[in-house]
């Protein structure tokens, strides 16, 4: 299937709204204000909560979620390739470029409730926020229902705005961070429905390796907050039985016939 009008307003739309948040805490200089507000509001939720929801922006558990559902639809393989190339380079450009300071760097360690690692520098954009919001989208374009699109861009939004609960970055960061992320999610949709080259077998099968392998990889990972790792297992084995049932198998009895 394809993205149809009403996904693709929907995506771009809640892009815009994010970008004009950025925009108003930029123009109103609210971004230290914003996060010490968000983050002590977070506060009254457990950090085990806060630290699974930021795995789940993780890119190694984005990669899972996504394998999972190109057993379902298949294009997703070559539209989650673009993205990691294409969202890649975007994010760590600009990130090693810019090379800002985090919140742990730049407050008092008791202003503000940090769980897991004190990052300090390469914070803007937010790698997470972008990969959550990505890879929401990516989902939410190949659904056929709106209303399955939106809860899959609230859950996305849930994991970024972990970022600033966990202490790691700046609303801004976030907010910047999932909203190119949506927008550069709508552009790799694209580029593989319009560019027949694109749509070659050997992409879906390219993607599906590095998917697969990430998602492997996902079981050994150790992303430093607390309380993870049984999300970190279960997702990672979950993804890999959906991929070897509705995939692998499939592919590998396919080539067996065409040998025989």
């Amino acid at each position: 299937m394809t993205a149809n009008s009403d996904q693709r307003l929907l995506v771009v739309g809640y892009s815009l709204l994010l970008l004009i948040g950025a925009a108003a805490a930029w123009q109103l200089g609210a971004n230290e204000a914003w996060f010490l507000q968000w983050n002590h509001a977070g506060a009254i939720l457990p950090a085990a909560l806060w630290a699974n929801l930021t795995l789940m922006a993780d890119t190694l558990f984005a990669v899972a979620a996504l394998l999972i559902a190109a057993c379902y639809r298949p294009r997703l393989l070559t539209q989650s390739l673009l993205l990691l190339i294409i969202g890649g380079l975007f994010v760590h450009a600009i990130k090693q470029g810019l090379n800002l300071p985090r919140p742990p760097l730049a407050l008092d360690a008791d202003s503000f409730r940090l769980i897991g690692p004190a990052l300090k520098n390469e914070s803007f954009p937010s790698g997470h926020a972008f990969t959550a919001m990505s890879a929401a989208a990516l989902m939410a374009l190949n659904q056929a229902r709106a209303w399955a699109s939106l809860v899959l861009l609230l859950i996305g939004s849930l994991a970024a705005l972990s970022r600033v609960m966990v202490g790691a970055h700046w609303p801004l960061d976030v907010l910047v961070g999932g909203g190119c992320g949506i927008l550069i999610a709508w552009l790799c949709v694209a580029l593989e429905q319009r560019l027949p080259a694109l749509q070659a077998h050997g992409w879906k099968l390219a993607g599906l390796v590095l998917l697969t392998l990430a998602t492997v990889a996902l079981a050994f990972h150790d992303d430093r907050y607390p309380d993870t790792q049984l999300l970190t297992v279960a997702t990672s084995l979950i993804a890999l039985w959906f991929a070897v049932t509705h995939i692998w198998l499939p592919l590998i009895r396919l080539m067996q016939q065409a040998n025989d």
